[in-house]
C-alpha cells in the first residue's frame, strides 16, 4: 500500500460548527448590559492598536520591516481584519474561568476589575504582536521554511499572519448528507500490530477507555466521518474569531490538514469507547513550518488551556513541546496542577535530504508535567527504535510510530486510509494507553486535592511496567526511555494504586 508520511516535526467532531457558551445579557436578567461589555471591548481594542502603533514607531528594529508592511501595521485596525480578535482569544483562555466569573457576577466592582485585566492583556499582546514580526525560527530550519511552497515570496508580516491563521482553510466537509457516516473502515485498523505492541488488546479486555474525555489539539477533526459517530464531545476551534471571547461564535473545527483526525483515530484505535475533544489549535498547513514561529506556540498553549477548564480528562499533542517556550511551560504546568495527563511526541529528526542537522531539532521538554512518547518500529518481526523518533533525557517510554493504520478524512480524494509514519503516532498510542487506565481504575476525588498527584501516578505507572527485553536493550536509553508501553500491565498497576488511594 503507499505510504503517507506525516510529517510535523516540530509544532507542529462529529459536529462542523463550534459554540462558545454565551454570556450575553439575554440569556441572564441580572447580567451586565450589552453596551457595558461593549466599552469595555472597545477600549481594549483602541488600547491595542494605540500600543501597536506607539511600539512600531520606537522599537529599534521596524527598520528591517517593509515599507508597506509597517502602513499595513500602522492601520492594523482596517487593514488587517480581526487582528485584535484572533490574537485575544489566544490570550483570553488563561484566566478564562475567573474573567466569566467576573461577568456572570455583573456588579460594578466584578466588572470594574474585569475591565482593569482585559484592558491590561490587550496591551500585553500587543506588545507580543509586535515582538513575533521580529522572532524567527533558528538558522538552518529558517532558510529551509522559508522556501517551502506556503512561506515562499512572503513578506514578515505576511508570514506572522499566517501563524495568525490568515490562510488556514475553513470551508465545510463537503460530504452530502446521505453519505456521512457511511465510509467503512478497514480490518486493518483493528489487526494491526501497534495494537499488540503495547498489549492494548488484552487490556481492552478489562476496559475500552468508557468514560474518558481526550482532548486533540490538532488540525481538527473530520466531522462525518464513520469512525467518529457519537465518539466526540463539544469543541473549539480558534482559527476564525470575528467576535469578543466572551461571545458565542460558530467556528468550524473541520479538519484540512489530515493531522488531526489521522491521531484521533489513534486514540481510538487504543481506548474505542473513549471521547475526543477537538480543539483545533493547528491547520496543519499554512501554519505548519513558520519562519516566525511564535504564535503557534500561543495556540497550543490557548488549547491546553481550553481543554482543562473545559474537562478534558486527557490531553493528546502530536508534537514536541519546549519547556523553554514560556507560554507553553506556563499552560503544561497549568494542567500539570490539575492533573490533567497531557501526552506529546518526541518529534522526527528533520528531513536529512533537505540538509537540516540533528542536532537543530533537540530541545528540552518537561522533566515530569508530560508523558513523552518516542518511536518504535518492527522489521522482520523484531521490534527496535525508530531511527527518526528524536532523542532526549527526558523521553519517558516509546510506542509504534512506523506502519501505523490511520484514519484519513474522507473529503480529502487524494488521500487515503493507510499506513503511516511519525511520532505524531505514538503519543496518540499512549493517550488511549491513559485512557484505558482511567475508565479501568477510576481515580478517587481526593487525588485530585494534590497537584499533580494523579499525573504523576499515571506516569509513574507506565514507567515502571514499560518494557525493555522486547527491544533486546539492558536498560533505558534517550530514545525509547524505559521501554515500550505495556497497557495491560499498566492498568493493573493503576488499579493497585488507586485501591491504596481509597
Amino acid at each position: 500500500m503507499r505510504k503517507w508520511i506525516v510529517h510535523l516535526i516540530g509544532l507542529l467532531v462529529c459536529i462542523p460548527l463550534i459554540e462558545i457558551p454565551s454570556l450575553s445579557a439575554q440569556a441572564r436578567p441580572d447580567a451586565p448590559s450589552e453596551q457595558t461589555l461593549s466599552k469595555i471591548y472597545d477600549e481594549a481594542k483602541n488600547e491595542f492598536f494605540a500600543t501597536v502603533n506607539k511600539l512600531i514607531a520606537v522599537h529599534p528594529r521596524t527598520p528591517e520591516l517593509a515599507g508597506d508592511d509597517v502602513q499595513k501595521i500602522l492601520d492594523a485596525r482596517n487593514r488587517i481584519p480581526n487582528l485584535f480578535e484572533r490574537v485575544m482569544i489566544v490570550a483570553y483562555q488563561k484566566n478564562e474561568p475567573t474573567y466569566s466569573q467576573w461577568i456572570e457576577k455583573g456588579d460594578e466592582e466584578s466588572l470594574a476589575k474585569f475591565q482593569k485585566k482585559f484592558v491590561e492583556l490587550a496591551t500585553d499582546y500587543a506588545g507580543r504582536f509586535v515582538g513575533s514580526l521580529f522572532r524567527q525560527a533558528p538558522a538552518g530550519f529558517f532558510e529551509f521554511e522559508r522556501a517551502l511552497p506556503h512561506n515562499r515570496g512572503k513578506g514578515r508580516l505576511d508570514l506572522v499572519l499566517q501563524t495568525l491563521a490568515y490562510n488556514a482553510k475553513n470551508d465545510p466537509a463537503p460530504v452530502p448528507e446521505e453519505q456521512r457516516f457511511t465510509n467503512k473502515i478497514e480490518p486493518d485498523f483493528q489487526t494491526q500490530w501497534a495494537l499488540d505492541a503495547v498489549n492494548a488488546r488484552k487490556a481492552q479486555q478489562i476496559s475500552k477507555g468508557a468514560g474518558v474525555i481526550v482532548a486533540v489539539l490538532d488540525s481538527g477533526l473530520d466531522p462525518y466521518n464513520s469512525l467518529f459517530k457519537d465518539r466526540a464531545v463539544p469543541s473549539f476551534g480558534f482559527l476564525q474569531r470575528t467576535k469578543p471571547p466572551w461571545e458565542q461564535e460558530e467556528t468550524s473545527t473541520v479538519d484540512w490538514g489530515m493531522h488531526g483526525t489521522a491521531t484521533a483515530s489513534t486514540v481510538l484505535m487504543i481506548a474505542p469507547e473513549c471521547r475526543i475533544m477537538p480543539v483545533r489549535v493547528l491547520d496543519a498547513d499554512t501554519m505548519n513550518d513558520p519562519p516566525y514561529d511564535y504564535w503557534v506556540y500561543e495556540f497550543m498553549a490557548a488549547g491546553i488551556y481550553y481543554a482543562v477548564n473545559h474537562g478534558a480528562h486527557i490531553i493528546q499533542i502530536g508534537a514536541a513541546l519546549k519547556s523553554s517556550e514560556p507560554v507553553i511551560a506556563e499552560a503544561v504546568r497549568y494542567a500539570y496542577r490539575k492533573n490533567v495527563v497531557i501526552c506529546t511526541s518526541a518529534g522526527n529528526i528533520p528531513r536529512y535530504q533537505w540538509g537540516l542537522r540533528p542536532d537543530d531539532t533537540l530541545y528540552r521538554s518537561f522533566d515530569e508535567e508530560v508523558l513523552l512518547v518516542g518511536g518504535v518500529e518492527k522489521e522482520e518481526g523484531t521490534i527496535r527504535p525508530w531511527i527518526h523518533s528524536v532523542p532526549g533525557p527526558t523521553v519517558d517510554v516509546a510506542t509504534p510510530s512506523k506502519d501505523v493504520f490511520v484514519i484519513m478524512p474522507t473529503y480529502m480524494k487524494e488521500l487515503k486510509n493507510d499506513y503511516v509514519a511519525g511520532t505524531s503516532l505514538a503519543s496518540p498510542i499512549a493517550s488511549g494507553v491513559v485512557a484505558l487506565m482511567r475508565s479501568a481504575a477510576p481515580p478517587p476525588a481526593k487525588l485530585f486535592n494534590r497537584p499533580g498527584a494523579y499525573s504523576r501516578l499515571v506516569s509513574q505507572c507506565i514507567r515502571d511496567t514499560a518494557r525493555l527485553d522486547i527491544l533486546n536493550l539492558p536498560e533505558p536509553n534517550d530514545i525509547v526511555g524505559r521501554g515500550v508501553m505495556d497497557a495491560y500491565a499498566a492498568i493493573q498497576k493503576m488499579q493497585r494504586a488507586i485501591a491504596l488511594e481509597k
